[in-house]
């Protein structure tokens, strides 16, 4: 069996090609990208994990995976690895990680930076891929590195992301390497060009680099549009000048292209090659002129172009005239400004490093005819235009040009894919390069052929000139290959001009380029021949040179031509006595001066003539040759050898006459020259000084900064490779020194300057001559050395004047002495420089430019010299000495603040006296700052050598600092303020001091301390700057590695603060000190920098790795540092001494989500709580606390731990610290310890569970709070169940603050009711009293008030007004009771009083005014099932209190839109534990009914706005009920098997109160059996029809609809048969003999049916006085059907006798048709309505029947029907009865008191009964439909109970039918109450025709009890103020709520009383309810 094998090193790193899921458990699953880590293998599988998941192991394919190449770090703990890719890949695949977790938030929250980040990491990733190709050159990889972090850090710049600091490559500066003071700069230089790229710009760019001088352009022709009728050439060229004007002049050499009629089909490679590299472009020349890109074409051919048939083609190519015989005729010009174009490629150049070759540009062709010269100001005047052809369209060329800084030279040395273009042809500037290095050699000389003019001679027209150049020697011989018309072209023999036709004044502007060596260059001359060219070809043959011209390339004085123009003397040729390889001519002049007059002298066949004249112009660029006289006499008297002083003394002084720029090219030879003089023994001094300001003088030029600063680079490499002068030393020394001694001389001062200047050169010349001498002869090193010591001390001693003379000449001295360290210390003893450098620095005068004294200082420090320990020994004192001189000289230094007020002042100062105040520092102050700034830059440059590796041992070093500006520093830092500019730079030369100190040399500072009150005072101080720097950093945000650099140095200062502060701040115990430390330490801990749970994985991983998890290193100091305290713990547990309570800091610390220092540091509470415990009980207040001692009362309490511990914990957890396993951890660790402690145990483990049980409240709080999609309502309950905790374990101060944070939560939702309810809370914890307020009861609003009377009058006052608002005025009057007694009896203040009594007038008034609308509001039950809810929430139940007219289906849509994923429960029925403990959540909700107390408010005297308000407020007892059928339902009467069940619920508080809802704490339910849910009903109809009669008794304006619907539905049960329900289904002898037990019950029954006479005719009484015609038919109807129900009623029950208080006299019961006979509306309604034709009206009377013992018996009877359930709990009574139903129910002969809660609303109107005719069918249809509507009516009247349709048993429930009825809703109403009419409103709408509103029921599906039970209600549950009338709703509402005017239908009403032929409906089971749209205000039907 095989065995798996360790994976070898370079194979343990892998990246998934495909996506694997996995064969089996053993396996891991991977996708495609995912890293892993192999550790084993086997056959072909690996075995390891992935990288993003470490902790999952297991086994995958080979197959699957690629492997790479990989970094193996076996150093830690556990084996890494990581790819072995270049360092911007890794980068680059990091921040693509990081970004991709960004992204979806950034789409998700719409960011407008979403399109940036997505489009910059698609660019990332296409160019990572090409980096790992590997495909690329290097110095595109460079360029495109540099592309990318720029893309990068533009993208964290802009998502605030962390600062990436980078080297000067591009790489990322890695920390542990870089000192603390160079990681600050680099930040700051990052940040500042971010800032000014984004407010400049508006977006990032790259830095910029410092430009090279020169210039090359690539140009690459991309098309050429031309079409020439032969062969042709092309001449392209850069010029500057006006074209337009005729002033251009050519810039560089022109590039030569072949071209051809036939195009490119003969050269198919042609455009390959079509590339020319312009070079040595000066920056002068580009910025200040106007650069024209020009080119010439011309045809090679005869004088007159001929066109040529291509059909002939082949045949004419042997008629071609040759090359040597065509001419080169003009054919146009190609001309395109491009100065717009260089000036972009120069910027772009600039910022990208490189040019741009993404956009053509086209050149204009101008073309000129046969006879017309290629003038261009002749041509763009006549053509304003370039022609165009008809088919090629414009003619031109199309080109890309492309800019790149820097010479031909660097451009293939810094830019390798630029070796391809080695053979592309190069045009040099016409003119030397800016820059000549030693040994570059160029000597060229470019001829312009300018113009002529020339005489006809023996011809008749003017001639076609054609010039000839020739270059020859001395005897005339012609120098072949030395002519190049341009590149592009091989070199040429001889050059042919263009020939112009007649033209008499040809302008060429030809120019050729003539190279030659400089020996054949002194000897040689250039012939110029001039030759007519015939137009035949005869002829021309036979054409002779006419005249010729030559001229000379040296003068007569040694020098060359000069650059200029030059008119040439023509000399007529003899051709027969000429001879062209004749040289005679030289002899002759050969350049005309002006105003001179040739005498016409024919000598060797050649005579000048005066009317011809020809005109070139020269440049001359040469290296080696010069145009200068002076400089040449100089260079030619040092390579003589003289002696003569005198003729050198001129020479050196034409030196300074001589241009600079030429000085510049001959640098090289004036050195030598110089220093040859020098070194010649023969000059005295004088020569010699003479010499030495020469060179000065030279060198001076060479390094000015602002004209030859490039050529810098040049001396050095002069100095380095050419230099052999090997005894100029001793010359230079001596020189120098003289000059030095002579400082004083004012005559010497101006060399001496100079010569300080350029110090550095002249000890380079110094030390290389002697290195040179040494190579040769080995010797005189100490003589060396002892004159370059004199001559330094020289120098040392001339700092000692203080003359203001030699201010500039020691400035310069000391600003360039340094430079010259490098060079003196490789022949001279680095500590002995060292020591005169001090001595130099020392014998300065302090106040002597003592900013040039700091700037040598660093210079010195930036040196090799600072390298060595042994010169730091001698430098570093000196230099920290002086620095501490330059910051204790001025108090105003040390403190920056101080500067910057006094600044201040004057700014305001000058703005007060309108005086200029632009400047903010004065030339003092700008001094002091500027010097401030050098001294901190100083101290860094010192600590940041010091880090360096190479520097040597460096603890002397650092020790020194530390004892000598530790302190300073510190100082300094703690002065300044934040906004000091130069604070950052002190912090951080603080941290890095403070990073290089190791624990040796803080314990040597610390010693260092006499006293310990010295040590004190320095540990605060220490403490108090690191707290600072924590609490308010100075780094910003994004600076990541800098801060946390800086903390991981505070974590190492605190380490050694802890030691110390436990050795030697113990005894005596420095309290402040100790407590600082804590403090500071958990400022440290705590800061959001550390979190490191906040950050993303790499960036956490990056931490730990280089830092490690510094809080938990801090967190050890601190338990360690608590632990060594002892007995002086006790100072830090109990604040009642006035020391520092930790207990918070120690919370918050403990709170940290971190588990190893959770456990760590937890413990400490523990201790604590002993402390505390084990304290002195009585000790005075004064003292600190102390622990008890031998026999002193321990205090046995841990009460101040307690308090302090419950208080931080409700802070800390709401401030978003703390999380369960915190409270695990808390709650398992300090509960074992008190577990095992034996004296501490109860209370120990009280305070644990207490401190456990707030920190479930405090974390669920947080959560609810800081979820923006809980509702304000599960807020509001979340904050009072924390109330609730508080106020059981009695914390008034935390209670009080959850108080006004509930009632803030109120107000914002406009619950004005429940905030002032919540207020009072706070204020019924107030007395009556003048008495001081307890801390603990301060309002957190009101802090003015400290009394306990003043807060409680406020707080009532601010309830009153809320409850004004909520209209709760009863309420509000209960307190301005309680102030009036206040004001009355014990503050006497009558003016509150009165004005609280004018308040509660006008609430007694808002009362009883029937215009104030206040709804009642509903109740519902809400039950949450599942452990999806909140805790506060799980399985619990509470009763909700609506809002306004809020009814069930928008109460259910709002509690469905809070818990979204919530199931709404169908059936009321109790939920399986299964339900409960489920993941998931579920809701029941269903409609409640309120129970009313029986008090003064129930009494029917009450007036019924007072009823109606305790009715619905004030209840804390709830009912509702589930109809269901016991047995078989009968489907002809359903009433015989209805049962009810009757549930009550009884709440935790009264609502309204502190909240709109509130938990059910006790449930009880009951079942009511068929019979006595018929009593129960029966009853309260009775009740609701006694109520309607005493309302419209007392009120006669109340519209009539209510009272004609609850009659109409009672007399006339049409539908279903009313009460015969109930006597068929228990007045019958079949249910007495099966049910004896209910005999009372049915005498109860049958008494209820019987007194519903009296009733319903005391209704008819008052529906008479009010009826109105429309509707008198229909009371004519109900008197008919009223009198034939009496007389059935009488006959079987009996007569009752109505109640004596309802006040009803008899009358007879008029019908109201024979009220109005002549109406013929009223007869049509009366042929409607009446059963018969003709009534009796006289004989229909309603008289007291007699009392007989038939009644007395039916009135007992009644009143036992109603104490039925006596055996039952009191509670029935209670949930089904109310006080006003059991008054009716004794309904007999005797009188009673008849009153009780009144029903529900239920509105029906009546229709318009005018609009009926009978003589129409269709309102004969009408008429029957109405009737059907109104016997309905009887069966839709019974009160149905609280309870919901998909409660009911599923036989119960019928399908849906298309009848439609007038329904009632009872316990789901549809819609909301609407606010009652005005009076006049209401009599307006009485007025107008009635309208009947239908709408057909959707899905409903209602019991079929609800029908036949409505003829025994009339309205559901309810009060009379519902039964008013209110306003219409709008149109878009009538078919969706139910009022006044409208008619709700639904199927059961409409369904026909059950028969025995009738067949029966089978019911279908009931569907899910849809969810109610929250967006309407109606329940769909389907919920009834």
């Amino acid at each position: 069996m095989m065995n798996w094998t360790p994976a070898r090193d370079k194979e343990k790193y892998g990246v998934a090609i495909y996506n694997f899921s996995g064969v089996n458990d053993s396996c891991i699953k991977l996708n495609v990208g995912d890293t892993v880590h192999i550790l084993e293998e086997l056959g072909g599988w690996y075995f390891g994990y992935a990288l993003h998941n470490k902790a999952l192991r297991g086994v995958f394919p080979k197959s699957f995976i690629q492997v790479r190449e990989c970094i193996v770090d076996k150093t830690g703990l556990v084996e890494v690895v990581t790819a072995r890719l270049p360092p911007i890949v890794q980068e680059v695949t990091a921040v693509l990680r990081e970004w991709g977790m960004l992204l979806r938030k950034l789409y998700v929250d719409r960011s407008s930076n979403f399109i940036l980040v997505k489009d910059t990491m698609l660019e990332l990733i296409a160019h990572r891929s090409k980096i790992l190709s590997g495909q690329l050159p290097g110095d595109e990889l460079k360029q495109l590195k540099h592309r990318l972090t720029r893309g990068i850090d533009r993208v964290n710049a802009r998502l605030g992301l962390d600062l990436v600091v980078r080297d000067d490559h591009g790489n990322i500066l890695n920390p542990d390497i870089t000192s603390a003071v160079k990681l600050f700069r680099h930040h700051d230089e990052a940040s500042a060009r971010l800032r000014k790229q984004f407010t400049s710009e508006g977006g990032l760019s790259s830095p910029r680099r410092k430009p090279h001088l020169s210039w090359t352009a690539l140009m690459t022709i991309t098309n050429i549009i031309i079409k020439v009728p032969e062969s042709s050439e092309i001449s392209i060229g850069l010029y500057t000048g006006d074209v337009k004007e005729g002033k251009e002049k050519p810039l560089s050499e022109a590039f030569i292209i072949p071209w051809t009629d036939d195009g490119y089909s003969g050269h198919p490679d042609l455009l390959l090659k079509l590339k020319c590299l312009f070079t040595d472009l000066s920056n002068i020349t580009l910025d200040e002129s106007q650069v024209w890109l020009i080119g010439s074409v011309v045809r090679q051919g005869s004088m007159a172009s001929k066109e040529i048939d291509p059909r002939s083609r082949s045949s004419m190519l042997s008629k071609k005239t040759s090359s040597s015989d065509s001419m080169r005729r003009p054919f146009g010009v190609l001309m395109l400004d491009v100065t717009t174009i260089i000036q972009k490629q120069k910027i772009l150049a600039l910022e990208t490093q490189d040019g741009t070759v993404d956009q053509d540009y086209f050149a204009p062709f101008f073309p000129c005819g046969e006879k017309e010269t290629l003038d261009l100001k002749k041509l763009l005047t006549t053509r304003n235009d370039s022609v165009r052809d008809n088919k090629t369209g414009y003619q031109g060329i199309w080109f890309s040009f492309q800019l790149i800084n820097g010479d031909i030279k660097q451009l293939r040395e810094d830019n390798p894919h630029y070796v391809s273009l080695r053979d592309v042809p190069v045009a040099y500037r016409l003119g030397l390069s800016d820059v000549i290095m030693p040994g570059d050699v160029r000597n060229d000389l470019y001829i312009t052929l300018l113009s002529g003019e020339f005489s006809r001679g023996t011809k008749t027209s003017d001639r076609n000139v054609e010039v000839t150049v020739r270059v020859c020697d001395d005897k005339g011989k012609i120098i072949p290959g030395v002519m190049r018309q341009g590149c592009g072209k091989p070199p040429l023999d001889d050059y042919r001009s263009v020939t112009y036709h007649h033209e008499a004044k040809p302008k060429w502007m030809e120019t050729i380029k003539i190279a030659l060596p400089i020996e054949e260059f002194k000897k040689a001359h250039v012939k110029f021949i001039f030759k007519h060219r015939s137009t035949n070809d005869v002829k021309d043959k036979n054409e002779k040179p006419f005249a010729m011209s030559f001229m000379k390339l040296m003068q007569d004085n040694g020098t060359t031509v000069l650059n200029t123009e030059h008119e040439l003397i023509i000399y007529k040729i003899d051709s027969k006595k000429w001879q062209e390889d004749d040289s005679s001519y030289l002899n002759l002049p050969w350049q005309r001066i002006n105003g001179e007059e040739l005498v016409k002298t024919w000598t060797f066949g050649m005579a000048p003539t005066n009317k011809d004249s020809f005109t070139i112009s020269t440049t001359f660029c040469s290296t080696k040759l010069t145009q200068n006289a002076e400089l040449l006499a100089l260079l030619e008297w040092g390579w003589s050898g003289s002696t003569d002083t005198e003729t050198l003394r001129h020479c050196l002084e034409g030196l300074r006459r001589v241009p600079s720029e030429e000085l510049m090219v001959f640098l090289q030879d004036t050195l030598d020259v110089l220093l040859e003089i020098l070194m010649n023994s023969s000059t005295d001094d004088d020569s010699d000084n003479k010499v030495f300001e020469a060179l000065v003088y030279v060198i001076t030029i060479a390094t000015d900064k602002n004209k030859h600063e490039a050529f810098q680079p040049v001396l050095d490499s002069y100095i380095q490779q050419n230099f052999h002068a090997t005894l100029a030393y001793n010359k230079l020394i001596h020189v120098l020194k003289f000059y030095v001694e002579q400082g004083m001389d004012m005559q010497r001062q101006e060399t001496l300057k100079k010569a300080m200047k350029c110090l550095q050169y002249i000890f380079k010349f110094i030390i290389r001559s002697r290195q040179l001498f040494v190579e040769l002869h080995g010797r005189g090193q100490e003589e060396f050395e002892k004159s370059l010591q004199l001559l330094l001390e020289a120098m040392a001693k001339m700092m000692i004047h203080t003359l203001d003379s030699t201010l500039t000449v020691q400035a310069h001295c000391l600003k360039y002495i340094t430079t010259t360290i490098p060079d003196i210390i490789t022949n001279f003893d680095p500590v002995h420089m060292s020591h005169i450098l001090v001595t130099m620095i020392d014998n300065l005068d302090p106040k002597r430019i003592p900013k040039q004294k700091l700037m040598t200082m660093n210079e010195i420090i930036h040196s090799e010299l600072f390298k060595y320990p042994e010169c730091r020994r001698v430098l570093l004192p000196s230099f920290i000495g002086h620095i501490r001189r330059l910051l204790a000289a001025n108090e105003e230094v040390t403190d920056g603040e101080v500067v910057m007020r006094k600044e201040k002042k004057k700014a305001k100062l000058q703005q007060m006296l309108g005086t200029d105040n632009n400047a903010p520092f004065t030339d003092d102050g700008r001094s002091l700052m500027e010097e401030l700034e050098l001294c901190v830059k100083i101290l860094g440059d010192i600590l940041d050598v010091l880090f360096s590796a190479d520097v040597g041992p460096t603890q002397e070093d650092i020790s020194h600092l530390t004892n000598e500006m530790l302190s300073d520093i510190l100082t300094i830092v703690y002065k300044m303020t934040h906004e000091d500019p130069l604070n950052c730079k002190f912090v951080s030369v603080l941290v890095s001091l403070m990073r290089q100190m190791t624990e040796r040399h803080f314990l040597n500072f610390l010693n260092c301390f006499q006293t310990q009150d010295e040590l004190y005072n320095f540990l605060v101080e220490l403490i108090m700057v690191i707290q600072d720097l924590i609490s308010q950093p100075v780094f910003p945000s994004d600076w990541a590695e800098m801060i946390l650099l800086q903390n991981s140095v505070i974590v190492k200062v605190l380490r050694q603060c802890s030691r110390v502060i436990s050795d030697r701040m113990r005894d005596p115990f420095k309290e402040i000190v100790w407590n600082n430390f804590f403090l500071c330490a958990i400022q440290f801990i705590t800061q959001p920098s550390l979190q490191l749970e906040t950050f993303t994985q790499s960036k956490r991983n990056k931490i730990l790795s280089r830092y490690r998890d510094m809080r938990r290193e801090t967190a050890i100091e601190i338990k360690s540092l608590w632990f060594s305290l002892g007995q002086h713990k006790i100072r830090f547990v109990a604040s009642s001494g006035g020391g520092q309570c930790m207990v918070g800091p120690f919370l918050e610390m403990t709170m940290i989500p971190d588990v190893e220092l959770r456990k760590a540091t937890i413990p400490i509470f523990f201790d604590m709580m002993q402390c505390e415990y084990y304290s002195q009980r009585d000790q005075g207040k004064n003292g600190p606390p102390d622990m008890a001692r031998n026999k002193q009362k321990i205090k046995g309490k841990f009460t101040e731990f307690e308090n302090e511990m419950l208080e931080k914990l409700d802070h800390l957890v709401e401030g978003g610290h703390g999380d369960e396993h915190y409270r695990e951890v808390f709650q398992n660790m300090v509960g074992a310890l008190c577990e095992e402690h034996a004296t501490m145990r109860d209370p120990g483990l009280k305070l644990v569970k207490t401190v456990t049980r707030l920190m479930d409240r405090l974390l669920q709080y947080r959560t609810i709070m800081n979820t923006p999609d809980n509702s304000a309502e599960t807020r509001m309950s979340c904050t009072v169940n924390l109330l609730d905790f508080y106020s059981e374990i009695n914390r008034k101060e935390l209670y009080l603050r959850y108080v006004y944070k509930l009632s803030e939560l109120h107000l914002a939702c406009d619950n004005y009711t429940e905030a002032g309810y919540t207020l009072l809370q706070h204020a019924s914890l107030l007395k009556w009293t003048h008495e001081d307020l307890q801390t603990a009861l301060r309002s957190p609003i009101h802090h003015h008030l400290g009394y306990h009377d003043d807060l409680k009058e406020k707080l009532y006052n601010e309830v009153i007004s809320y409850f004004d608002k909520g209209k709760m005025w009863e309420d509000a009057l209960k307190l301005c009771k309680e102030l009036m007694q206040q004001y009355e009896e014990v503050t006497i203040n009558y003016t509150k009083l009165s004005e609280l009594l004018t308040r509660m007038a006008s609430f007694y008034k808002n009362i009883m005014n029937p215009q104030n609308l206040r709804p009642e509001p509903e109740y519902f039950r809400v039950a949450y099932y599942g452990r999806g809810f909140p805790a506060f929430l799980q399985n619990r139940v509470f009763v909700y209190r609506g809002n306004g007219y809020e009814r069930l289906g928008d109460f259910t849509s709002r509690i469905l839109d809070q818990f979204p994923n919530a199931e709404l429960m169908k059936k009321l029925t109790p939920p399986s534990d299964e339900v409960k403990e489920s993941p998931q959540q579920f809701i029941q909700i269903s409609k409640v009914d309120c129970v009313m107390r029986e008090d003064k408010y129930s009494s029917p005297s009450v007036s019924e706005q007072i009823q109606r308000y305790y009715r619905a407020n004030h209840v804390n007892i709830f009912t509702y009920s589930r109809p269901f059928h016991r047995g078989q339902k009968d489907p002809s009467n359903e009433f015989a098997t209805l049962c009810i069940e009757k549930t009550t619920l009884h709440t935790s508080y009264s609502l309204p109160g502190i909240l709109r809802c509130f938990p059910v704490v006790r449930t009880k339910s009951i079942e009511l059996s068929p019979l006595e849910n018929a009593i129960e009903t029966m009853t309260n109809v009775n009740a609701d029809v006694c109520d309607l009669v005493k309302k419209y008794s007392r009120d006669q304006t109340l519209p009539l609809d209510p009272l004609t619907r609850k009659i109409s539905g009672m007399v006339d049960p049409a539908v279903m048969g009313g009460i015969t329900n109930y006597e068929k289904a228990f007045l019958c002898d079949e249910y007495r003999q099966s049910h004896p037990q209910d005999a009372e019950k049915l005498e109860d029954l049958q008494q209820l049916i019987a007194a519903q006479i009296p009733l319903l005719k005391a209704a008819l009484h008052y529906h008479r006085l009010r009826v109105t015609e429309p509707i008198a038919a229909l009371h004519d109807h109900m008197i008919s059907s009223f009198l034939k129900m009496k007389q059935q009623v009488h006959e079987k029950y009996g007569v009752a006798v109505l109640p004596p208080e309802l006040g009803i006299e008899e009358h007879s019961l008029r019908l109201q048709t024979q009220l109005s006979v002549n109406s013929d509306h009223s007869a049509r309604s009366s042929h409607h309505y009446s059963g018969h034709d003709s009534i009796d009206v006289d004989a229909v009377e309603l008289r007291p029947p007699k009392e007989d013992s038939r009644s007395e018996g039916l009135r007992q009877s009644l009143t036992r029907g109603l104490h039925v359930f006596s055996g039952r709990s009191s509670d029935l009574m209670a949930m089904s009865l109310s006080s006003s139903q059991l008054s009716l129910a004794r309904l007999s002969l005797s009188p009673a008191k008849v009153g009780g809660t009144l029903p529900r609303h239920h509105k029906v109107s009546m229709p318009n009964l005018g609009n009926y005719n009978g003589g129409s069918s269709k309102n004969v249809k009408k008429e029957k439909s109405f009737r059907t509507l109104l016997r309905r009516e009887s069966f839709t009247s019974q009160r149905e109970p609280s309870s919901q349709w998909f409660d009911r048993p599923e036989s119960q429930v019928l399908p849906p039918q298309p009848i439609i009825e007038l329904s009632e809703q009872v316990t789901t109403p549809l819609a909301p109450e609407r606010p009652l009419r005005t009076d006049i409103e209401r009599e307006r709408r009485m007025s107008r025709p009635r309208s009947l509103t239908m709408t057909p029921s959707v899905s409903a599906t209602p019991s079929p009890s609800l029908g036949s039970r409505e003829s025994l209600m009339s309205t559901p549950t309810g009060s009379i103020y519902e039964e008013e009338s209110p306003p219409p709703l709008p149109v878009k509402m009538r078919d969706q709520d139910s009022d006044s005017t409208s008619l709700r239908l639904s199927t059961m009403s409409l369904k026909p009383s059950a028969t025995p032929g009738s067949p029966e409906v089978s019911p279908e089971p009931p569907k899910k309810p849809p969810r109610p749209d929250k967006n309407h205000n109606h329940e769909d039907s389907s919920m009834i």
